[in-house]
């Protein structure tokens, strides 16, 4: 894929600030929770909760969703952090975003139009291959 092939993101993860690598960290690769109907190609925005909320990453997905531990699907691929994030007063202040972010509890699917307003938003950011 290229830079302009960057998949639109198709769902939302939730990380508290701990879970994050230290900010400036290159592309890293990692095992997320993740929604079962997941599959390898897919990218999704990474929200960070609590301090400094707002989407703060997106991770690319370099395997289907798999049974995990007990606590759901897993899947394997890369996290890109954003620098600058997307705050969290900006999300709720766009009239496609707002019903999205307004009430996070979970991670959850994202509308397309939500997906294409944020893929519009977010630096360029090329399709991680593998790992």
């Amino acid at each position: 894929m290229t830079d302009d092939d960057a998949p639109v993101p198709d769902a939302v993860l939730l990380w508290r600030p701990d879970e994050f690598p230290p900010p400036g960290s290159p592309p890293l690769p990692a095992t997320v929770c993740c929604l079962r109907s997941t599959t390898a190609g897919s990218r999704a925005v990474v929200y960070r909760t609590t301090a400094g909320q707002g989407v703060a990453a997106v991770f690319d997905f370099l395997s289907d969703a798999a049974p995990g531990d007990g606590r759901g699907s897993t899947a394997h691929g890369v996290v890109h952090l954003l620098d600058p994030h997307l705050e969290r007063a900006a999300l709720l202040h766009d009239p496609e975003l707002r019903p999205v972010f307004a009430h996070l509890q979970g991670r959850r699917r994202l509308p397309d139009a939500a997906g294409r307003r944020l893929h519009a938003l977010l630096p360029t950011i090329a399709f991680t291959a593998r790992a």
